[in-house]
């Protein structure tokens, strides 16, 4: 579409030739790609435009490692400063850095010039104005863990035929009085009628989380989250909670500690969900375990579990955890493996023998990853998948995609006023993830059926098929 940034490609397209797909196999990819491409065009024509002009910002944050270094520098070197001069000085040494970030429009631009200028006369008022309109810009991505705000917000994406899985920020959990305010914080988000699903990682609920002491931190972690299922429980119907996954070493211990609390008796009838990440060869063995469980325990209690299938978002961390350690990185090496073990996993959690036992969320932008498993839930009797997306990125996909599947579920960051620069972390993590070309994603504000852009993901996606 005129006017709008695309990513310009840092290698070149790759050509090489799909593998002999089975005739079912080439059936489902033909009914996919034409899914795919019904379901972006009526994202583009019922687009309003707000966000038109959002997609716009997110494709210069994708596209543009200036403007994410500039948004990172701003957070981490102003934000974070609590003393006004100092801070109000740092902002005029990035904006002499960084004299026309490419996120930010002419009248934004405009202002960071004349905060510049004014930041030695005026520190306190040119921090606070500075840092209302990051947050204005970063509302619809992150949202308000304030009462009044996100129960508006909740219940107009309810009315829009779309459910919200709450995941709250925060810094990185140092010690045990941080450990208990933000396990406090979950509870409360939890108790508030308008919330139906939360999101939650062991290291958010306990500071000392060591796998060299395996049973210590598998009881503590227990101790911590019953409370919260519990809490889940007393509703009725209950609450969803889902267990996020981390870095490749909390995999196990994220698993067992969902098992072994939904094995004890007053969680019998509780549906709680746990996210598996496609990017660890791992991941299937896992699920095979887990389908397993789901299998006994529905057939003792008739409660089912929820998979939450990602593709991963720790891969930098990972990376850098191996080269500082001299270790080969836990994670595939490379998104085709990557695109393929997640198509794997949904076979895997597809089973005749699980239907009834397990749930699956697909969590994906990418439209022909979402037309494939839209197909294979229905072939395999319908009711068992639910797509998943992040709030904020592709608004009129996921509204598009919920009026063919019934109903969509946005994974949706909440952070409290005073821990916002978290916000930001967690944002430029994002797109960081959809940064590489053969990502989705990164195409989404450019990308029309039959572009190249286009016949390169259509490729990927038979690629991935046929691996």
């Amino acid at each position: 579409m005129p006017g709008i940034q695309t990513r310009v490609r840092r290698g070149p397209v790759r050509c090489s030739a799909v593998r002999a797909l089975s005739p079912d196999d080439e059936r489902r990819c033909d009914e996919a790609e034409e899914l795919a491409a019904t379901l972006l065009r009526e994202a583009r024509a019922r687009m309003r435009p707000t966000e038109r002009r959002r997609r716009r910002r997110i494709g210069v944050l994708v596209a543009n490692d200036a403007s994410r270094a500039f948004l990172l520098e701003l957070t981490d070197q102003v934000l974070r400063i609590r003393t006004p001069r100092r801070a109000a000085a740092r902002l005029a040494e990035l904006v002499r850095t960084y004299p026309s970030p490419a996120m930010a429009g002419p009248a934004d631009r405009l202002a960071l010039r004349l905060a510049a200028r004014l930041a030695p006369v005026a520190p306190g008022p040119v921090v606070a104005l500075t840092s209302a309109r990051l947050r204005r810009e970063l509302a619809a991505l992150v949202l308000p863990a304030e009462p009044a705000a996100l129960r508006r917000h909740l219940n107009r994406r309810r009315a829009q035929g779309m459910r919200t899985n709450v995941n709250l920020l925060g810094e990185a959990v140092l010690g045990e009085r941080q450990a208990r305010e933000r396990a406090r914080h979950v509870l409360e988000l939890l108790e508030r009628p308008e919330v139906e699903c939360i999101s939650v990682k062991l290291s958010a609920l306990y500071s000392q989380l060591d796998v060299l002491a395996y049973d210590q931190s598998l009881d503590e972690v227990r101790h911590r989250l019953r409370p919260i299922l519990e809490a889940a429980a007393r509703h009725d119907p209950a609450k969803l909670v889902n267990l996020d996954m981390e870095e490749y070493r909390d995999l196990h211990l994220t698993v067992d500690t969902f098992t072994s609390l939904l094995e004890e008796p007053q969680f019998s009838r509780l549906c709680a969900g746990v996210a598996l990440q496609a990017y660890l060869p791992d991941s299937a063995s896992v699920l095979g375990h887990l389908c397993e469980f789901a299998r006994r325990r529905h057939a003792r209690t008739g409660a089912p579990i929820r998979i939450r299938l990602v593709k991963g978002a720790n891969l930098a961390m990972e990376r850098v955890e191996a080269e500082l350690r001299g270790w080969a990185q836990a994670p595939y090496p490379t998104k085709e493996e990557v695109d393929a073990n997640y198509k794997r996993l949904l076979d895997l959690a597809l089973e005749p023998r699980n239907a009834g036992a397990l749930r699956v969320g697909v969590a994906s932008h990418n439209l022909f990853d979402v037309a494939w498993a839209l197909i294979l839930d229905r072939e395999t009797g319908g009711g068992r998948v639910e797509i998943e997306m992040l709030e904020g990125m592709a608004v009129a996909e996921a509204e598009a995609v919920s009026r063919v599947a019934g109903v969509v579920l946005l994974y949706a960051p909440v952070v409290r006023r005073g821990d916002f620069e978290s916000a930001v972390a967690y944002l430029v993590r994002r797109f960081d993830e959809n940064t590489e070309p053969e990502n989705f994603l990164a195409h989404l504000a450019g990308i029309e059926p039959g572009s190249a852009a286009w016949e390169d993901q259509r490729l990927q996606f038979r690629r991935s098929v046929a691996d």
